[in-house]
């Protein structure tokens, strides 16, 4: 049964990422299912409701709350096809609320810089990393863009990343800084290959992982653990991602904002404007003059 839904999610969704993703979440489904004593025959809309209840508990955002609801449907839509049902109780169920949550306490260009300066780069898959952290901290690429990107995507003579259409975002061609291009260089022309001998296999992808797993999101939480240890305020690269937008939309137009952040939707871009107001005032409240002032009187009047 698995084959067959990994079949049919295959025709839904074409990115390697989100079909490992949403396999996932439907795993997730059955086990959950096992624990209530339930079935997919016997499961009706109320239990789908604890079942939205229960990952709630798990503090995830309304839009992951909505990727496991929608893995539901596409599962219930497959054995409805298959006949092995007759109605999905998932269909009409939807999480509403915020999906577009920003992480709060972004970095300052100080800090993504240090990330980037400080990485070392004294072995290959440090060189990876550092590529990696470059094009997320200077393109603000998503992690599913970072999967797939390739070699021919990066033009070293005009300077330019080409980042392809994935399911949320945009496709769009982004300016390199001048100090990526020298590592970028080095890095495709002698560092890949050195990789893929490595790791045992030719492939196509600009960054991969040389372990037994392709999937880079392994590798990826790796290299958070190593940077939350030495980065305290860092929380990962959604979190560079959010940081580096908020940065753009306070040096340029918001048109511009979101073609480089890949944003579908305008008010996608607008919220970050509310993050960096919400910044603003919050500076302003610690460092106001008016309160500077206040505190050292209320230290003057104390015993």
């Amino acid at each position: 049964m698995l084959s067959g839904f990994k079949a049919y999610l295959q025709k839904r969704i074409k990115h390697p990422t989100g079909l490992s993703d949403y396999l996932g979440y439907q795993q997730y489904f059955i086990q959950w299912l096992d624990s209530e004593n339930l079935t997919v025959e016997t499961c009706n809309y109320v239990d789908l409701l604890s079942y939205v209840k229960k990952l709630r508990s798990k503090k995830r955002s309304t839009h992951t709350l909505n990727c496991y609801v929608r893995a539901v449907k596409y599962y219930y839509d497959y054995l409805q096809g298959s006949n092995e049902i007759a109605r999905n109780p998932a269909r009409r169920l939807y999480i509403k609320g915020d999906s577009y949550q920003l992480p709060s306490d972004l970095l300052n260009k100080k800090e993504l810089n240090t990330i980037y300066v400080d990485y070392p780069t004294e072995t290959i898959v440090q060189k990876r990393n550092k590529t990696l952290l470059g094009l997320a901290i200077y393109q603000a690429m998503r992690l599913d863009e970072l999967a797939v990107i390739e070699p021919a995507d990066i033009d070293l003579h005009k300077g330019t990343v080409y980042i392809k259409k994935t399911g949320r975002a945009a496709r769009r061609t982004l300016k390199l800084e001048g100090h990526q291009i020298l590592p970028l260089q080095e890095y495709i022309t002698e560092i890949l290959p050195q990789l893929r001998e490595k790791a045992n296999k030719q492939s196509e992808k600009l960054i991969f992982s040389i372990g037994k797993n392709p999937d880079i999101k392994e590798m990826v939480c790796d290299l958070n653990k190593q940077l939350r240890k030495r980065y305290p305020r860092f929380k990962n690269l959604i979190h560079i991602r959010s940081s580096v937008i908020a940065l753009w939309i306070e040096q340029k137009n918001i048109i511009e904002v979101q073609y480089m952040a890949g944003h579908n939707n305008i008010n996608s871009t607008e919220r970050y404007k509310r993050v960096s107001m919400q910044d603003l005032r919050k500076a302003l409240d610690q460092y106001h003059p008016m309160k500077s002032n206040s505190t050292m009187n209320d230290k003057n009047r104390s015993p």
